[in-house]
């Protein structure tokens, strides 16, 4: 298993419009079974939305990656991403080494 971990940079108050998005996006996407979470800061940096995804290996994580992308509905989700979101954030894969 790898993890896919995200951090988005959001403008101010917008976090919860940030995780209603991609929680939206997610539960429109009928084939994605996979796990995931979505963190929002406590005692953090404010600021930012994590998520992070679960896949067997790289190549899920590609294949997932690139059928989204093709989706026709991808373009109008990036439309309304913009105007919670600012430029910048981090993208990360994690190997696992324990877990419970």
């Amino acid at each position: 298993m790898i993890v896919d971990r995200r951090k988005y940079l959001v403008k101010r108050g917008c976090e919860a419009a940030l995780v209603e998005l991609i929680k939206e996006a997610i539960e429109e996407n009928s084939t994605y079974t996979r796990s995931y979470r979505i963190y929002t800061p406590s005692i953090s940096t404010y600021g930012v939305v994590i998520v992070e995804w679960e896949y067997k290996d790289l190549q899920e994580m590609q294949a997932s990656w690139d059928a989204w992308f093709a989706s026709p509905a991808t373009p109008a989700f990036f439309v309304k991403w913009d105007e919670p979101t600012k430029l910048g954030g981090g993208r990360e894969v994690w190997n696992p080494v324990a877990h419970r």
